[in-house]
């Protein structure tokens, strides 16, 4: 109070500027009520840990050795 800054828009800055956190753009307004009025669902991305788990992932830090090679990976 006695440096004159109140309200919710200052305690919201100080409390981002010590957390270094950046505020999120406002959102992106065409001019048009139809386009403005859009809305895009989030995407559900438990569908790629399913894609995953039905591939068998390889270590990349062991190497295969190339075909015909009697190379044993170590």
């Amino acid at each position: 109070m006695r440096t004159g800054h109140v309200g919710a828009e200052y305690i919201e800055y100080v409390m981002r500027h010590k957390r270094k956190l950046v505020a999120l753009p406002a959102p992106l307004r065409l001019g048009n009520p139809a386009l403005d009025a859009l809305t895009v669902r989030e995407p559900d991305l438990a569908h790629y840990d399913e894609i995953g788990a039905a591939r068998a992932l390889l270590d990349p830090g062991v190497p295969t050795p190339p075909p015909g090679s009697t190379e044993e990976p170590s």
